[in-house]
């Protein structure tokens, strides 16, 4: 036979040199970590690994808290902060007067403001009021308590860290995200507003120490505070959440603060996300208040299964609203207009983070999909789209109306794949849900948009009402909602089949199974 000896004994030489090249660059890699755990470059003892520890810690504070620059305060005060002018100086984190875990109070007297998030806005139609300011703005959502008509009337001024800069600029309006003429706006009641400062400078002033180091912020590291006058020490520090450079064409999905502390809703839920991503969904965004452990469980799973497609965003009740899990169900139960209120920030929000992340945002609940009658919903759009521009009109927002599915099934496991029979006759108007365009819109309601870009004269909003033979809203529901109990009756008696769910059931069971997160959690 063929002799292969030297053949191995080649091998083996390679074999023997690798082995020796990665054994001195360990050794080598070793003695450099001993080196720097003892002296650094002035001589004086030195922790190399206590500087991953800090940024490890770091980058777990800024997870934990969204809204906070963690990473900013962490870089920036270990470079700048004792350089700066008075009236440059960021307020330590620690310093921030923060008010139930995720909002900041603005330090004046009357009215109280709470901010929760901001935003730099660089749609291409961004603009502050009509025929005032057009271009790239700073959007601060908050909730505020006092007289509707003083906070546009307030001085105030947003001020903005990017690593040498400080930039400061007005705040040009305030917009109230709930209809007047809807009631309940009495000055002691918080209201949701969407403030907006613009951004035409912003990064163009230096600082006034010409010897400061070249030193530029991490991307996505800017911080932002309301002051009233621009050397006042500020009471808060937001992170400025900046929007991604590719634009998306994908569809998000925000679901409302889910409040469910005893009540298990982990089978439904999962269920609910995976039904979205098989329609097409390319983005869930989940606020939460509070969940049973279960739940709390199987969302942690899903936000490591789904790592770039699902966010959560722990939210609480500003100001002296309760906050303890079982007081604020009962709070949202007998002041319903005040748990929609408050609600209709977080829709804001969502709105806002998905800013060149997807070209249409849904405002759902758990009860509730959209559903096309035929392909997917990326289908059901190009299919709108082309509509639209053959009728050579421009929509800011596509409702579909309300059709009921009652869930009252006895042993029934799913909520959304055990009744193929819903209502005759849809509901629309105040029952509606929409696929808002997110560079056309700037405002939403919860069921409608309020202010939108689209109207060069107005910020007046274009609303199609989508026909029920191209997509419907299915509402999943043991009974009508309050307004409708007179007529829920008759719309019980009067229902047909509807089984246009039912073939996106194979894909979701299969991805329910192949996780087994329900199957891990569940007993």
């Amino acid at each position: 036979g063929l002799d292969c000896s030297p053949h191995r004994d080649m091998i083996s030489y390679y074999t023997f040199q690798h082995i020796l090249r990665l054994y001195c660059f360990v050794l080598f890699m070793l003695c450099l970590l001993m080196y720097y755990n003892t002296k650094d470059e002035d001589g004086h003892a030195y922790q190399w690994t206590s500087r991953v520890k800090k940024r490890l810690i770091a980058h777990e504070l800024q997870d934990e808290n969204l809204n906070v620059p963690v990473l900013f305060y962490f870089s920036y005060f270990s470079k700048l902060q004792n350089r700066l002018d008075d009236c440059e100086t960021a307020p330590s984190i620690f310093d921030i007067n923060f008010s139930n875990t995720y909002w900041q109070l603005v330090n004046i007297q009357s009215p109280q403001i709470f901010i929760f998030s901001s935003f730099l806005d660089t749609r291409p139609l961004s603009r502050i009021n009509v025929n005032q300011y057009s271009g790239p703005a700073i959007r601060i959502l908050a909730m505020v308590k006092g007289d509707l008509e003083m906070i546009s009337e307030i001085p105030l001024i947003c001020k903005v860290w990017t690593g040498q800069t400080v930039s400061s600029a007005q705040v040009q309006s305030a917009d109230l995200l709930w209809y007047k003429e809807w009631g309940w706006n009495s000055p002691d009641r918080l209201q949701a507003y969407l403030l907006s400062c613009p951004a035409a400078d912003l990064g163009r002033r230096k600082t006034k120490d010409p010897g400061l180091p070249n030193f530029v912020l991490p991307a996505g590291q800017r911080a932002l505070a309301i002051v009233q006058d621009t050397c006042e020490r500020p009471s808060n520090l937001l992170l400025l959440n900046e929007p991604e450079k590719e634009r998306s064409e994908g569809l998000a999905v925000c679901l409302k603060g889910l409040s469910f502390p005893d009540k298990d809703i982990s089978r439904d839920l999962a269920e609910w996300i995976e039904i979205q991503f098989a329609l097409g969904v390319s983005r869930i965004v989940l606020y939460i208040l509070d969940v049973h452990w279960r739940t709390r469980l199987v969302i942690k799973e899903y936000s490591r299964l789904y790592q770039q497609k699902l966010q959560v965003i722990p939210i609480s009740l500003p100001g002296n609203l309760p906050n303890t899990p079982k007081l604020r169900q009962h709070f949202f139960k007998m002041k319903v207009n005040q748990k929609r209120q408050n609600e209709v920030l977080a829709y804001n929000d969502c709105l806002m983070r998905n800013i060149n992340k997807a070209k249409y945002v849904a405002l759902l609940d758990l009860d509730e999909v959209i559903v096309p009658t035929e392909g997917s919903l990326t289908d059901l759009i190009l299919n709108l789209e082309q509509i639209s521009y053959e009728k050579q009109e421009v929509y800011d927002s596509y409702c579909f109306q309300n059709f009921y599915f009652f869930t009252k099934q006895e042993g029934s496991v799913s909520t959304y794949f055990s009744n193929a029979n819903r209502t005759r006759s849809g509901t629309s108007g105040e029952f509606m849900k929409c696929l808002h365009a997110v560079e056309q819109v700037r405002t939403v309601h919860n069921h409608l948009p309020i202010h939108c870009f689209s109207d060069e004269e107005s910020d007046n909003c274009s609303v199609e009402i989508v026909d029920p033979s191209l997509g419907k809203l299915h509402h999943y529901r043991e009974t009508c909602v309050g307004i409708l109990n007179q007529k829920c009756e008759e719309l019980q008696g009067n229902q047909i089949q509807d089984s246009l769910l039912l073939r996106f059931h194979p894909q979701v069971q299969q991805n329910l199974d192949s996780s087994k997160i329900l199957e891990k959690y569940l007993i």
